[in-house]
């Protein structure tokens, strides 16, 4: 099965690939046969029931032969609700120079930057901020909490802001698979569909598809779909329909089965939660002992359970001997008046009542430079996994 990410997931080697394909699908002839199809469904396809079921089988046979080129490819999705910006913010990922190009520039919005320009791709897009992004995350997710499918299909409208705000090629309905930008578009709406039927199924109230019949021909549930089927409107039969198929919208309601899998809601393809970023034997092998045993920072002592602070016995054994109640070097004792070797003698205990904090002389503090420790170290990602362990131990956790 494949796994569909959110192309902010997608990592340097899968980005190239996803393009990689692309472009041989394009030198090959293969690519364009598919703005042929969307040209000609255009009724079939849209503004029906049949536009999930229809664009789904697309989206299939699409990766299905970008996977013949590259078995390890896979269609990202685009959640255009959103920013799609790395980390600090300084970058859009969609926007890439090496994955989807830049928006249109000159007087002809032609697509000048990125692996898709010239004139085998002939590309237009708006000159839109790439730091901006179409939104209407929350009519979305009206539409998808709909218990009814004739009332969630309504997501097409939303999903056309998409293709408008991107503007040209993918802009016009005719011919928008031009742009591989739709592949990105279409490949959300497909999950936002699978998202919807995983998250009602069962549910009262719940109708998974129809009409199951009298609708418009080609969009019933048992209806076979053009061009698979081999019809002859509005193309007759073509080279990718020489050998008619039956193609429902029945056949194509539960996209597991169909070997596609998403990583919002399929366990294989879950985002990693921070908490298992780095297995446990990571951290034990990598931070100083000091740090796992007794040592912890003070600020992580009130995150950890009571009984790991509270061993006075292992405290003893890591504090220096003069530092431990009655154990004042002898020295110290002669001469001197019982009262100031009092004070010697509950040092540590004045500086806690006092608030001063304990301290770790000079001689006992751990080397934490680079150099010692052999690598260097990452002390946000080592502080975030420290104190999701110190949760696990609580016995809970953030996830």
């Amino acid at each position: 099965m494949g796994c569909r990410k959110n192309l902010t997931r997608l990592t340097l080697s899968e980005r190239q690939a996803f393009v990689n394909a692309v472009l041989q699908l394009k030198a090959n002839g293969g690519y364009d046969r598919y703005a042929t199809m969307h040209q000609g469904g255009l009724n079939h396809g849209h503004f029906g029931p049949a536009f999930f079921p229809w664009h789904r089988e697309l989206l299939r046979r699409f990766e299905l032969e970008l996977q013949a080129i590259d078995s390890s490819v896979n269609i990202p999705y685009w959640d255009w609700t959103v920013a799609n910006l790395n980390a600090a913010g300084t970058e859009s990922l969609i926007w890439r120079d090496d994955f989807m190009g830049g928006p249109g520039s000159g007087a002809n919005f032609a697509v000048a930057t990125g692996p898709f320009t010239g004139p085998a791709w002939n590309l237009r897009r708006n000159r839109f901020d790439i730091f901006q992004f179409p939104g209407g995350g929350g009519t979305i997710a009206g539409f998808v909490d709909e218990f009814d499918y004739t009332l969630m299909r309504g997501l097409e409208s939303p999903h056309g802001a998409s293709h408008s705000w991107v503007g040209g090629t993918v802009g016009d309905i005719a011919f928008a698979p031009r742009d591989p930008v739709f592949w990105l578009i279409h490949c959300n709406v497909d999950r936002l569909w699978a998202e919807w039927t995983v998250a009602k199924s069962g549910q009262a109230g719940w109708v998974q598809y129809a009409p199951a019949s009298g609708g418009p021909s080609g969009h019933n549930l048992n209806d076979t779909m053009w061009p698979w089927n081999g019809g002859t409107s509005p193309f007759g039969i073509l080279p990718w329909t020489t050998v008619p198929e039956s193609v429902r919208p029945a056949d194509l309601l539960d996209h597991r089965v169909l070997n596609t899998l998403y990583d919002t809601i399929d366990p294989p393809c879950r985002a990693i939660k921070p908490k298992d970023r780095l297995p446990k034997e990571f951290i034990k092998e990598r931070l100083p002992k000091e740090l796992i045993k007794d040592r912890l920072p003070k600020e992580f002592k009130e995150r950890l359970p009571k009984e790991l602070i509270k061993d006075k016995e292992r405290v003893k054994e890591r504090l220096p001997k003069e530092l431990v109640k009655d154990r004042a070097p002898k020295e110290l004792g002669k001469d001197r008046d019982p009262k100031e070797l009092k004070d010697v003698r509950e040092g540590p205990k004045r500086f806690a009542r006092e608030e001063i904090g304990p301290f770790i002389p000079e001689e006992l503090r751990p080397d934490l430079t680079q150099a010692a420790l052999g690598f260097e170290p990452d002390l946000a990602e080592l502080q975030e996994e420290l104190m999701l362990r110190a949760e696990e131990l609580r016995g809970g956790g953030p996830f």
